[in-house]
């Protein structure tokens, strides 16, 4: 018995490339922004504050939260497909896998957004 692999799954691969990639280029002008502007330096609640009140800030951030949970829940995604279910399960793990990333990434995105009010 010999097994061919199936081409399903490349989108997948492809997103999860892309991802990683733009949580590198978050990950650096997090850092920028965060560890080397001079307003930033001082961490205080009033600082704090201030920094979530910026739109740069809060996109940063939130890309960060979103393609962080992607590329995480792809992941786990992959190991289970590789070592755990088969097939019959795969679209039971894609739609929990999508519930549990958008549901993380709205909390997350709406507790960023507590300083704008």
């Amino acid at each position: 018995m010999t097994s061919t692999p199936q081409p399903t799954g490349v989108w997948a691969w492809i997103w999860q490339r892309i991802t990683a990639v733009l949580l590198v280029l978050l990950l650096g002008a997090h850092m920028v922004v965060l560890h080397f502007v001079p307003a930033n330096l001082e961490i205080h609640f009033v600082g704090v504050a201030a920094r979530f009140k910026s739109v740069l800030y809060l996109l940063i951030d939130s890309g960060l939260l979103v393609f962080g949970m992607y590329h995480g829940m792809n992941g786990v995604r992959n190991i289970l497909f590789d070592f755990a279910f088969a097939n019959k399960w795969r679209g039971a793990i894609n739609a929990v896998m999508w519930i549990v990333i958008i549901a993380y990434s709205v909390w997350g995105a709406y507790a960023l957004t507590f300083f704008l009010k």
